[in-house]
């Protein structure tokens, strides 16, 4: 027996190595070429969740997770309106990223270990709380008067049944659990009278409250659970380009607020700015390229869709009927949990 060459072994796993690389980055490529070959995102949506996306009368996808998205779009494209969505549940949402349904999930999914084995999470774009739903009327102002109350909820919704169970453990009772395919049948039983509580998102459950209750005054919710649950935004697996260009445009978001940089101030900062500024704002020749992206990427996207800041305000804060205070999700010099990458 001729005993092996291992010289001639290591060449060929080196070049064994180079083919799986360039067919791993023709891959990971395929995506974004198709993107700006159809010429808009395919951004995974919920079915009706006010102040995080929820299509308004004339079909137009408004809230957080919604603008999200559209800045994806600006940076793949340079035009927010180069989106269309697609409403899934929490059963479709993941299959529907494997398949290629959708580009992108933004889509109040929990990051955890299980799922993120099964797709991509790229950042944490909101952390949240779980919260029932509960009619003041009925008098369940703490949750041991939960024992024994029926509670309407999504199936497919693994954190938000958690945190059902988690309230149960910790104060000794006992709910009746009615599962519904979607939120917003859970959502519209429990108003409609079907169940005495509803357990959703917290921050979705502040939007339920405010933009579909008839008498949003006429409801309570009492935090669910002890987790704060960071919800993400993914992509498919094996996708690194479209991954990097969600990465970072996130990370332009965070970054701008920090620096101070708004949708109406960004061209003063532009022309007074530091050289950092100057350097992501696309002055610098080549800034893009490493993304495949037009240099004025972050640009676009902060002059069309604000920062984090003015995202978050307009949707779920101070500027929505929703007036839900940043907490974790507030920069880390203001106690959140927020800290923009460096541009080295």
């Amino acid at each position: 027996m001729k005993r092996l060459n291992l010289r001639w072994l290591a060449a060929l796993a080196i070049g064994l190595t180079g083919f799986i690389s360039d067919v791993g980055h023709a891959n990971a490529q395929a995506v974004v070429n198709k993107i700006k070959e159809r010429g808009y995102v395919t951004c995974g949506a919920s079915q009706g969740v006010p102040g995080l996306s929820r299509p308004d009368e004339k079909g137009y996808y408004r809230g957080f997770d919604s603008d999200i998205c559209r800045t994806f779009a600006v940076a793949l494209l340079g035009d927010k309106n180069k989106i269309r969505y697609v409403p899934l549940n929490a059963g479709q949402r993941f299959p529907a990223l494997q398949t290629g349904e959708i580009d992108i999930l933004s889509r109040t999914s929990t990051i955890t270990y299980s799922r993120d084995a099964v797709v991509r999470f790229v950042w944490i774009n909101l952390y949240d709380t779980d919260g029932i739903l509960v009619r003041k009327a009925d008098k369940i102002t703490e949750p041991k008067l939960l024992d024994g109350k029926t509670v309407c909820l999504q199936s497919g919704g693994s954190l938000t049944e958690k945190a059902i169970e988690e309230t149960e453990d910790e104060f000794g009772i006992a709910m009746k659990k009615v599962y519904y395919d979607s939120t917003v049948q859970a959502r519209d039983a429990f108003f409609g009278g079907r169940c005495d509580s509803y357990v959703t998102d917290g921050t979705a459950a502040a939007g339920q409250r405010a933009a579909v209750a008839k008498n949003p005054d006429d409801y309570d919710i009492i935090k669910a659970g002890k987790a704060a649950e960071p919800n993400g935004v993914a992509v498919a697996r094996g996708d690194d380009q479209l991954f990097d260009v969600v990465r970072w445009t996130m990370n332009a978001l965070f970054w701008a607020e920090a620096n101070g940089i708004t949708s109406q101030n960004i061209d003063e900062k532009l022309a007074s700015g530091s050289p950092e500024i100057k350097r992501v704002l696309g002055e610098e020749p080549g800034f893009g390229e490493p993304l495949g992206l037009d240099d004025k990427w972050a640009y676009n996207v902060i002059k069309q869709m604000g920062n984090y800041a003015e995202i978050w305000d307009r949707n779920l804060g101070k500027n929505s009927p929703l007036k839900v205070e940043r907490g974790l999700n507030a920069l880390w010099r203001d106690g959140g949990l927020n800290y923009p990458f460096p541009w080295d």
